[in-house]
This record gives C-alpha cells, sequence and structure tokens, in this order.
C-alpha cells in the first residue's frame, strides 16, 4: 500500500500549554503534501485551545458527547482519506516517525502502526521506560505501546470495527481497540525504535497516571477476555521490582530508576486495588 494524502486528527481538552510545541513538531514531521485534512475535536476547553489550533490550520469541531473515545469518534466522522494519524495533545513527535511507522501499513495484515512513547522528564523516569521498551520489543507484549498519540490507521479496516471504543471509563481505549484489531485478523504493528516524547509535568504527574491505569483494570479486564485478577502476579512485581529498579539502574546508567519502578510498580497495584473496591461493589 503505496501512503498518499492522510488525514490527521486530535482531540483536546485545555491543552494551550503543550498545544503550540505539539502542532510545531507535527508540521516538521508531516510532509505537507501528503496532509489533506486536519481535524481537531475540542471537549469543552475553557483555555485557547481552540484559537491556538486555527491559527496552525487546523479545522476544529465541537466533541459530540465527552471524553477521548467520543472525541475520537467525532474526529473519525470527519475523515476523507484512506489514512489518518491520531496525535494527543501532549506529545512530541519523534523527528524521524514519517519515515519508520507509516511504512508498516504496506502489509496488507497491518491495519495500524504506531511508535512508542516515553516520558520527557525526569530523566530518570524516562530511562525506566525505555528499558521497558527494550525488553517488550523482546518479549513481543501484545499491548505493550499501543496508543492513540502517534498512530496511524487504515480507515476502512477501523470503520468495520465499529470505530474506537467509546467507555465509561477513560483510560486503556487503545488496549480495547488493539484487542479489537487483534480479534478480526489484522495485526497492530509496534516501531520500538521510534521514541516520541510524552510531555509530563514531573514524577508525581507520571505515578498518578500509573495510578489511574491501575483503577480502570477491573473495568477493562472483561473487555479484553482477561478472566483472573491476577492480584499474586501484580503483588509479585512489587517484590521483585527493587530487582529491576537495580538492573534499570545497571544498564541504563540512570541511577534514579531504583526507586522510580518501584513507586510506579506500587501505584500500579493501588490503583488496581482500589478499582477493583469501586468496580465491584
Amino acid at each position: 500500500m503505496l501512503i498518499s494524502k492522510v488525514d490527521l486528527v486530535m482531540w483536546t481538552k485545555n491543552g494551550s500549554s503543550t498545544l503550540p510545541l505539539v502542532l510545531k513538531r507535527i508540521d516538521e514531521v508531516i510532509p505537507e503534501e501528503f496532509v489533506n485534512n486536519r481535524i481537531l475535536v475540542d471537549d469543552q476547553s475553557i483555555d485557547t485551545t481552540r484559537d491556538i489550533a486555527k491559527s496552525f490550520g487546523w479545522k476544529v469541531f465541537f466533541n459530540e458527547a465527552k471524553g477521548i473515545g467520543s472525541g475520537a469518534n467525532t474526529a473519525l466522522k470527519h475523515v476523507t482519506s484512506d489514512l489518518f494519524i491520531s496525535f494527543e495533545q501532549d506529545l512530541l513527535l519523534a523527528k524521524g516517525w514519517w519515515n519508520k511507522v507509516p511504512r508498516h501499513l504496506k502489509d496488507d495484515k497491518v491495519a495500524v502502526a504506531s511508535g512508542v512513547r516515553v516520558s520527557d522528564h525526569p530523566c530518570g523516569l524516562k530511562k525506566v521506560q525505555e528499558y521497558s521498551t527494550k525488553r517488550m520489543a523482546k518479549m513481543g507484549d501484545p499491548f505493550y505501546g499501543k496508543t492513540f498519540d502517534n498512530t496511524i490507521y487504515k480507515t476502512n479496516i477501523i470503520r468495520k470495527l465499529g470505530g474506537f471504543p467509546n467507555l465509561s471509563v477513560s483510560a486503556g481505549l487503545d488496549s480495547v481497540l488493539a484487542y479489537k484489531v487483534f480479534s478480526a485478523g489484522y495485526e497492530w504493528r509496534v516501531d520500538y525504535t521510534t521514541l516520541s516524547l510524552h510531555l509530563r509535568h514531573g514524577l508525581r504527574d507520571a505515578l498518578a497516571h500509573y495510578y489511574w491505569y491501575g483503577t480502570v483494570y477491573e473495568k477493562l479486564r472483561p473487555l479484553l477476555h482477561e478472566k483472573k485478577f491476577g492480584l499474586r502476579r501484580n503483588v509479585l512485581r512489587v517484590f521483585v521490582s527493587p530487582l529491576i529498579g537495580l538492573d534499570m539502574t545497571i544498564k541504563e546508567a540512570a541511577p534514579e530508576a531504583f526507586y522510580i519502578y518501584p513507586f510506579i510498580r506500587l501505584n500500579v497495584l493501588k490503583g488496581i486495588l482500589d478499582g477493583r473496591r469501586k468496580y465491584t461493589r
């Protein structure tokens, strides 16, 4: 499949602090001659998000409901190209993304392709995520790296699958879509050599997100056809996390990884337990 015109889509909510940098990078990475439409769906922002988007030439639409799932499906309705690329408002696209990721769609079996994102700071967290990326690349984890923020899709296949998941929770939609793609006999290919930067507000902000992901696990588990809760597995991960953190410290030359990785595992486990209590009452 030859890459011709693509549509660019994004969903936003109060993204003015990162949007100028993000949109500028997209313009630098995606060649103008390949861009058909720039479609931004905004979810009732109260800052200057919509004005910034318009100044970069994006067409702005309002989210038909609320949340990422609705925003993604609203954007999909306006896509007119055979391929489209989705971004999130806090993702700084890797400079080599265009030359690496879209080529995977030349394989007829591949419906979706993406790179990997790592946090821009603190450095220790970035090193932890880079270590995990190398490890998962070797293991071939079916869900690692599946995100909506630096991703190209075959439009007809996504529409055939019913569009993006629209869930009552706002995390894990990418994993659910990946499961739908696999179940339909297609591939979602991840280029582990392409690292985009997730613009974070520090370690506390990142740990809060890991906790948040944990809270929705119980809700997502049936959608991913995972029958077991896996409490023992997650507790074990916490216990062995200092050893893995030490390995990260040595291999990535990042002393902070020794304590950052255990904090990540603790926050994920706490989120899972809190989410389980919330959704199984």
